[in-house]
């Protein structure tokens, strides 16, 4: 039962900080504020990510958060306290899809379809892509980041003193600082730079790897190759987009299926898996790619359900 106050508190800590909230939005938030157990969870999450020196004071979600509480019959102390301890705390949460907290560190994480930017507490930034999750640990002598799977785009501040350092599976990428963009996905990382350097190197290899701008490391562990990055292919979902050179369909079908919460579902077929995709396309745009791969390739396609599209030959 604990773990679903938490889980609750951080939808709530993050829901905090995407905007003002709607009148029933605050009518239940206030509801759910009112049980001692959710109030104290919602605390422990906002005194915890404020532990990590990410929390920043916001005058305008302040007077929100003051506003909401004053419109409300009825409302006690308590509920006015942890109210504005919370709004405090999620002005630097960063509107995160959901995070969780304690002393030690905070997880950040993305659903289907969800894409944040969220504060570091040194300020920098992580960006994260749909399906992600990422563990922040900082302590004074280094910034430490784990990717645990998905997407994750980092701006770091330069501050060769602390190295930032970025954990992804096996492998250990650290420098002073700079812009760079880690992938996860199963047994599979990629490291790549776009502006500065990092050195990495895996937990079962005698040797290292310096990346540069411009570079990027990728492959299963143990057998990684170090090559140049095609930067605006990889780095186009930090704007809403896929881009694809010569794909194969299933590896498209893939990536949306990866970004967007509708799915595209692909009938076993040897002539859909030659088809091959170029161009760029929004990943929220499920439905339309749909419709296109019927135009263009005269290729069946059937509305399973509300969010699903199959595609047969």
């Amino acid at each position: 039962m604990a773990r679903f106050h938490d889980d609750e508190a951080a939808r709530w800590f993050a829901k905090a900080d995407r905007g003002p909230m709607s009148a029933d939005d605050r009518r239940e938030f206030l509801e759910w504020l009112d049980e001692p157990e959710n109030a104290d969870a919602y605390q422990e999450t906002a005194d915890a990510w404020s532990t990590l020196g990410a929390a920043k004071r916001a005058d305008g979600l302040m007077a929100m958060r003051a506003a909401a509480l004053r419109e409300a019959s009825g409302v006690s102390r308590r509920r006015a306290i942890f109210g504005l301890a919370g709004a405090a705390a999620a002005a630097g949460a960063g509107g995160a899809a959901l995070m969780m907290a304690s002393a030690a560190g905070a997880t950040i994480r993305t659903g289907a379809g969800e894409r944040l930017t969220a504060p570091l507490p040194d300020g920098s930034s992580v960006t994260l892509a749909p399906l992600s999750t990422v563990r922040v640990q900082y302590d004074d002598a280094r910034r430490r980041v784990r990717l645990i799977e998905g997407q994750a785009y980092f701006d770091a501040r330069s501050a060769p003193e602390r190295p930032f350092q970025v954990m992804v599976g096996d492998q250990r990428a650290q420098g002073s600082g700079g812009r760079f963009q880690v992938t996860k996905q199963g047994e599979t990382a990629q490291i790549l730079i776009e502006d500065g350097a990092l050195d990495v190197v895996a937990a079962k290899a005698a040797a290292s790897h310096r990346l540069t701008t411009g570079q990027m490391i990728s492959g299963p562990a143990g057998a990684q190759q170090v090559a140049a990055a095609d930067l605006d292919e990889l780095t186009a979902w930090r704007d809403g987009r896929l881009v694809f050179s010569d794909a194969p369909l299933p590896q498209v079908a893939a990536a949306f299926n990866r970004y967007s919460s509708d799915r595209l579902s692909l009938a076993s077929s040897s002539q859909l898996d030659g088809i091959r995709i170029s161009g760029s396309f929004r990943y929220d745009g499920t439905r339309e790619f749909a419709q296109a791969l019927r135009a263009g390739f005269g290729l069946r396609v059937r509305q399973v359900d509300e969010t699903t599209w199959e595609i047969a030959a």
